[in-house]
This record gives C-alpha cells, structure tokens and sequence, in this order.
C-alpha cells in the first residue's frame, strides 16, 4: 500500500528502480529517473535555471548564470547526462518557489502538516530543487525554520550551530578582505550574511574557500581540522525529511547517478 504521509510527487514525478509497484515508496534508497512522459506536457512552464560551466575535471564552476527559461532545457540536458555522462556545462532548477508550479504539480505536492501547525503556522516561502549531480549549495544560513524533504534520490547536508557558523563565515570574510577581495556579501554593509546563491556565492575565491572549510578531507593546508570537527551530517535519501532550525549554517551536496530533487518550506 502507498504511504499516505508521503506527496504523491514522488511516485508520479519519478522513476525509482527497485520498486515492486509504481504506487509505491521505496523504503531504501534506489537509482530515480524522471517520469518523462509527466514531465514533458509541463515542458513550456518557464522556470529559474542555473546555468554553470566547469572546466574538464574541475569541481568548481568557472561561469555561473541565473535564466528563466522553459522547463525543456533542463529535461534535455538531464536527458543527454544519462547513464552517467559528464559535460562541462550544467543546469540546475534552483530555489523555485512552488507556489509558482502549474497547478497540477502543486497538488502533487502540497504544504506538509507540520509546517502548517509548528510555530505561527506562516509558510514564509519554499522551493523546488531538480537535477542532475553533482548539485551544490555553499554554505549558508536561513532567515526561518526549514523543512527539508527529499523526492528522488541523494543528498548529503554538512550543519553548523549559529555560532560555529559565524565564525566560519568571519574566518573567510577576513582572509578575502586582507587579500583585498571585495565581495559584497562581505562587506561591513552585512554583516555575517550570506546572499543566496548569488554570482558571488557560486563561483570565485569565496566559495572555493568556504567548499575547502566544510567539504575538503582534515588537513592543515584547507585549515579546517576544528571546523570539521563541528560539523554534523544528514543523508537524506528518498522520502527523507530535514528541519533544519533558524540560524544554523549548511551545505548541500547531490550525489549519485541518477536525478536528485528536493523540495522545502522556510515557515515562522
């Protein structure tokens, strides 16, 4: 029998290998394709687009470019990376409120109970997640509550109480400005924020430092033996859900082969 608590999105947006019935919930975690033949009739819905370029065996984006463009770009680019082929250009649905989803995704997908009854019941904004890994978020933090759910595949979330935070992302403002880098989002106009994934955020000196702090192997060179000593690790696979409390800093990682999707609702 399908799981009741789980949105219908899973089951109808994807194709999850393993499964005994297609009106089922894998209970472990299993290789997702998208669904094409639901995908391909929302196809001119216009959504925002991360457009990235890394250069052959680099992990971190050269260009980086926000688009709105129709949901078919990035179909066919999941479609041409299947089976796990790397190209050097990547697109990515990011941070794609689902109040603005057709209809008929929106069904498929509604507000979780838990966000409608935890504090003032407020549903402050959300999103929706969709591609192909590797899929990247720096470090950041969120100005409210987050619950975090996973419709298809893998991701791994690295956390920080506010304060190791704070002094991760102070770490990093001081060596950039000492070295007389001028990103905004660090100058003294705001303090300690972080402004999502923008140009500054997703590619440059900033995010290769902040991605060596929190992602790179324990060493004295990336100087982050202590930060990673701090940090604490969600893997959040298919039907898997995070809250993640306001202030605490995190990064995400997609991982795995097939089509990794999220979705999640910052509420007050």
């Amino acid at each position: 029998m399908p799981d009741k608590s789980l949105p219908r999105a899973l089951t109808k947006w994807f194709v999850h290998e393993g499964t005994e019935s297609s009106s089922s919930c894998p209970q472990s975690p299993r290789h997702s394709e998208l669904n094409s033949s639901f995908w391909e009739v929302h196809g001119n819905s216009i959504v925002p687009l991360e457009i990235t370029e890394s250069a052959s065996g680099d992990e971190s984006p050269t260009t980086f470019e926000r688009i709105n463009a129709p949901l078919n770009l990035l179909l066919a680019h999941i479609e041409r990376t299947s089976g796990g082929k790397q190209l050097a250009q990547s697109v990515y649905l990011a941070q794609h409120d689902l109040r603005d989803l057709p209809q008929p995704l929106q069904d498929d997908l509604p507000t979780p109970c838990l966000v409608k009854h935890a504090g003032n019941g407020d549903l402050y904004s959300s999103s929706l997640w969709l591609g192909r890994p590797p899929t990247y978020t720096p470090l950041h933090r969120d100005p409210n509550p987050n619950l975090f759910m996973q419709l298809a595949g893998t991701k791994v979330i690295r956390l920080f109480r506010p304060e190791i935070g704070d002094a991760i992302f102070d770490h990093t403002a001081n060596v950039l400005n000492q070295a007389g880098s001028r990103h905004h989002i660090l100058s003294d106009h705001h303090p300690r924020s972080a402004t999502f994934r923008g140009e500054e955020m997703m590619t440059g000196r900033e995010r290769s430092m902040l991605h060596d702090l929190v992602w790179g192997q324990p060493s004295d060179k990336n100087n982050n033996s202590v930060v990673l000593q701090h940090a604490q690790e969600a893997i959040v696979e298919l039907g898997h859900a995070l809250f993640i409390p306001k202030g605490w800093w995190h990064s995400v990682k997609g991982v795995g082969d097939g089509v990794t999707a999220s979705a999640n609702w910052w509420f007050r």
